[in-house]
């Protein structure tokens, strides 16, 4: 294991480090030692080893990583970018390098809706009763949050905002995988893998101490308040609601428009009256955020809100 001086700004990669591993979908609180990561929320990405960007755009050297790990965050991505997000997963490794996965079981999800069985639902942070075990079933599939916004056709309205958008099951996370670049394809028992450092369970450090994720100090954010500091740190979560799986990446296989499933591709919006939209609407947002941001430094926002 390579250690890495997480206070470090330099973006330049170390000469020393024999062995590039990344954790991609992290967060901004999550560090390992020898690992890099990737994400998109706000933070601060000075440091070398924090990545920026888009799960299916990442900007990644190619052929660069000796492991991959991401966990519950597949599930975030819109089933439009599935498969180029599997195809830069690939882009990213190098041929040999390890690949583990971490997403919503579908078919434990289905298996207790059938069963009518309550408690397993009851361990998702997105549980809710208010339509019953069905729509239990239904927050599990697709539920809020800020990942994704729904946006009316007519591009006039922002309705809201989604977090779990698709699941998968063995079989599905197998096909996708083998049709871009790897083998070995295996359904993982929880702490288990090819990779030492994976072995380890997702947890907290904080004060010289480390809590399991299901630890009260945990489950109430105490950590949070601690004036010590904390990491999260560790791969597997959540074991009786995941589907674990680990795969090897044998080839290369660069993402095409083309090879992509036809289902994958309905109603998108890809005209170019499409795209002109979208990038106008992006810098619309952004002259407006900046408005925001000078308005709230001078003192505006505040005025506002006493009127």
């Amino acid at each position: 294991m390579q250690t890495i001086d997480k206070t470090a700004t330099q973006k330049s990669i170390p000469q020393s480090l024999t062995a590039r591993k990344i954790n991609i979908g992290a967060g901004q609180g999550w560090y390992r030692e020898g690992w890099e990561v990737l994400d998109n929320v706000p933070g601060d990405y000075s440091m070398w080893w924090k990545h920026k960007a888009k799960c299916w755009d990442t900007n990644l050297t190619s052929n660069t990583y000796d492991a991959v790990f991401t966990s519950h965050m597949l599930e975030h991505v819109p089933h439009f970018r599935t498969e180029k997000t599997i195809a830069e997963f690939n882009r990213a490794l190098k041929v040999g390098g390890t690949f583990r996965i971490l997403v919503p079981d579908l078919k434990r999800a289905a298996v207790a809706y059938v069963n009518g069985d309550i408690d397993f639902y009851q361990k998702s942070r997105h549980y809710t009763d208010h339509l019953g075990i069905g729509g239990s079933f239904m927050s599990k599939l697709i539920s809020p949050g800020g990942q994704t916004l729904a946006i009316t056709r007519e591009m006039d309205e922002l309705l809201g905002g989604y977090a779990h958008l698709y699941h998968f099951d063995f079989d599905m996370m197998k096909i996708l995988l083998e049709k871009w670049g790897f083998d070995d394809v295996k359904e993982m028992p929880y702490g288990e893998s090819v990779d030492t450092d994976m072995q380890d369970l997702l947890h907290v450090e904080c004060d010289g101490n480390a809590y399991p994720m299901e630890d009260p100090f945990v489950r109430d954010k105490k950590h949070v308040a601690s004036s010590a500091g904390w990491i999260l740190t560790g791969f597997d979560k959540s074991p009786a609601i995941s589907l674990i799986v680990e795969a090897r990446k044998v080839s290369d296989e660069p993402y095409t428009y083309e090879k992509e499933y036809a289902f994958f591709k309905r109603s998108r919006f890809e005209s170019r009256l499409d795209k002109i939209k979208v990038v106008a609407m992006r810098h619309i947002f952004t002259v407006l955020d900046t408005a925001v941001s000078v308005a709230s430094r001078l003192g505006i926002l505040a005025l506002l809100r006493r009127r």
